[in-house]
């Protein structure tokens, strides 16, 4: 994260640089930069950045006169300073296997806004939505897995009756995220009529956790899978935050900030699924 905030990983101290400017994210095939709805726009090379846009080393990065270098450093996996292969300049991953809280969260009715939204506004949107995930889930102690196009995956690797309070509060907020940047964006989405939203799915399982690939360190396992599948149907419920049975299942206090729907079919699972609407949110 880029910007004048004190929470920015790279605080930029000028007035005319954003509280949240911009952000650089690892993705799986590098690294990738975004402009996070800033006021005065971020430059790559000269250029306006629009939408996402790959780095590469030696790209230039501008806010409002600040230039900042991008360069990558160090040999692939497996390869050592002079070219070669050796197990010894290798790092094996370690992978887990543990329960963990998983959350995900997606923009409703994306593809009708990619085609009425021009590609400025699409991107000053989504990468305001972005910034708002990063910051509220750090807060809440959660790791952002990472970003697929508009939507999120999050995960909190210590289960507790404090994690699962915090993953209610952090939908809570992610909702609310929403109504903020549909404000900040009034006279956009006015033009469109239609209305900058996203549904929440919260669900508890035993996952494999750990580095995946020498850029890719994630989470797998079909708990991931079905919370997934149980965000895609918050908006057929009509519910904002869903929760399943497994996330309730050894937090029994947390019943009382939710009310069930009943078990449900989920689509590509043999098995049906306890779902559990958000009533209410801990303080």
């Amino acid at each position: 994260m880029l910007g004048r905030s004190a929470e920015c990983n790279v605080v930029i101290a000028d007035p005319r640089v954003s509280r949240r400017h911009a952000m650089i994210r690892r993705q799986d095939d590098g690294y990738w930069f975004f402009d996070l709805g800033s006021f005065n726009g971020s430059y790559l090379n000269g250029a306006r950045v629009t939408a996402a846009r790959k780095l590469s080393p030696g790209d230039v990065l501008e806010f409002a006169d600040n230039l900042y270098r991008f360069d990558q450093w160090g040999s692939s996996i497996g390869e050592s300073e002079d070219g070669e292969e050796g197990f010894g300049s290798s790092t094996i991953a370690l992978i887990r296997s543990t329960p963990v809280i998983i959350l995900v969260s997606d923009v409703a009715g994306f593809t009708s806004l990619s085609e009425k939204l021009p590609p400025d506004d699409l991107a000053q949107v989504i990468g305001g939505w972005y910034g708002s995930c990063e910051m509220i889930l750090g807060r809440h102690g959660a790791t952002v897995d990472k970003f697929i196009g508009d939507c999120v995956l999050a995960y909190w690797t210590q289960v507790t009756p404090e994690t699962h309070a915090a993953a209610l509060r952090a939908a809570r907020e992610l909702i609310e995220a929403c109504g903020q940047i549909q404000a900040g964006h009034e006279e956009i989405f006015s033009t469109i009529g239609q209305k900058f939203h996203s549904g929440v799915a919260i669900n508890v399982g035993k996952v494999a956790y750990g580095g995946m690939s020498q850029r890719e360190f994630t989470l797998v396992g079909d708990p991931v899978n079905l919370t997934f599948r149980l965000e895609n149907i918050t908006r057929e419920m009509g519910e904002p935050v869903l929760v399943t049975g497994d996330f309730l299942r050894d937090w029994p206090q947390g019943r009382h900030y939710c009310e069930s729907l009943g078990v449900r079919q989920v689509k590509g699972r043999a098995q049906p699924v306890e779902v559990w609407r958000v009533r209410e949110y801990p303080e």
